[in-house]
């Protein structure tokens, strides 16, 4: 029995599951421009929940955060800096997937222009289920991307402040919901 008792101080319990660790990875190259993501490494079996930037449910070790603001520029929305030199990209949400229990996803500075067709958060509402706060402030959004939000129910925050809109003027601005 103490051999038994010994042998799990060693076992890897507290250790993110292998399958979202292998997706973190693969979404390291789109969020490493500026923040190079250094605790994020490639050794099979690392133990993710000592990565920066998210927070697992420690009793079923799902990741159920996920912040990776600002990796593609410096805050220079505030002084009115134009970013040249930023190269915007399209969001494959479809990256998401592995994360089912994902509550909280912030995205906010990334130079996302939008999201891929077919590849929306709308085709990742019923995977996507429990997210309730999503933050995509500070992008190059424009209206296309709220049709694929929309398929979101779970949302309970959503923050759109600071993109490309082209309705009305309001959406220019701030654009947050809040549900109770």
């Amino acid at each position: 029995m103490l051999l038994v008792l010994e042998g799990c101080r060693w076992c890897t319990t507290d250790a993110c599951l292998e399958h979202e660790r292998i997706a973190l990875l693969h979404l390291k190259p789109f969020f490493v421009y500026r923040n190079p993501l250094q605790s994020w490494v490639e050794v099979k079996g690392s133990d993710c929940y000592k990565w920066e930037g998210f927070e697992c449910n420690t009793t079923t070790r799902r990741l159920i955060q996920l912040s990776l603001i600002s990796t593609k520029w410096e805050d220079n929305w505030e002084y009115g800096m134009d970013n040249r030199n930023l190269i915007v990209w399209y969001l494959n949400a479809s990256m998401f997937l592995p994360f089912e229990e994902l509550k909280r996803l912030y995205l906010s500075g990334n130079a996302i222009g939008g999201n891929l067709e077919n590849e929306g958060f709308g085709k990742l509402s019923f995977t996507l289920s429990n997210l309730e706060i999503l933050d995509l402030s500070y992008n190059y959004l424009n209206d296309s991307i709220l049709l694929s939000l929309s398929e979101l129910s779970s949302l309970r925050y959503l923050d759109l402040s600071y993109n490309q809109f082209e309705g009305s003027s309001h959406l220019r601005g701030k654009l947050s919901l809040v549900r109770c």
